[in-house]
């Protein structure tokens, strides 16, 4: 099986940047290359997480904070990383370690943990930051996401297939949206009331939970009280899958 799977990484990486529209001068700042995150953590027979896109190492460049300037390793990494002022970490990882894997007692080496969209995207604001200093030519891609997310379904539906999971879970709803197929109306009503999923591909059926991103866990807001509720009856479901 690791074979198999070794395949498919291989692929992903040769193929995946010109399969969803995005050519070999997609970089960052000083022209590193954007990669693309294959899925590291490939665990097979149990929960699988599929995340939005990556995040990616942001450094402190003449006055400007939050430059993004490389990728960080695999997807959902929690890696310490010194970003030109102080010590700095991407929080993905812990975040889906904290709401989610700790909760579980489930370990990340027996999961599968991907992103729907392989690639880090360009806010506005990130160009804009580009721009000032000094560096033109690149683009704000983060409005692409849907658009980049569904033609990126053919590599999830193949990860899905390689993983076999007993549970996937997906992570906010601009995930949620492009896997069900449903309008933001219809995937938070889904992913409020905590319900299984039926997900088939290829004949096979998986259980699916449509979940709230730690994005908006993270928060201290009503809304993120009362999708904190939603999670909690969210995890007891889905132990019963694992």
């Amino acid at each position: 099986m690791s074979d198999i799977i070794n395949i498919y990484q291989r692929k992903v990486w040769k193929e995946y940047k010109q399969h969803v529209g995005l050519n070999d001068n997609y970089r960052y700042l000083y022209g590193n290359p954007v990669k693309v995150h294959v899925p590291i953590d490939t665990a097979t027979n149990g929960l699988m997480i599929i995340g939005a896109y990556p995040t990616a190492h942001f450094n402190v460049i003449d006055g400007y904070r939050d430059v993004p300037v490389e990728d960080h390793l695999y997807p959902f990494s929690n890696e310490q990383y010194f970003d030109g002022s102080s010590v700095n970490c991407v929080k993905s990882g812990k975040e889906i370690e904290e709401y989610f894997l700790d909760r579980l007692n489930i370990k990340r080496t027996d999961c599968w943990i991907t992103d729907l969209v392989k690639v880090f995207l360009f806010k506005e604001g990130h160009i804009k930051k580009y721009e000032s200093l000094g560096y033109k030519g690149h683009r704000e891609t983060r409005t692409l996401f849907n658009e980049l997310g569904k033609r990126s379904l053919d590599y999830i539906f193949e990860e899905i297939l390689l993983a076999k999971p007993k549970v996937i879970i997906g992570l906010g709803e601009e995930v949620n949206k492009i896997m069900l197929g449903l309008t933001k109306t219809a995937t938070n009503t889904v992913m409020s009331d905590s319900k299984k999923y039926s997900y088939v591909i290829d004949h096979e059926t998986f259980a699916y939970f449509a979940v709230p991103h730690p994005g908006i866990l993270i928060r201290n807001t009503e809304g993120s009280t009362d999708w904190r509720k939603v999670l909690d009856i969210s995890l007891e479901k889905i132990k019963e899958y694992l």
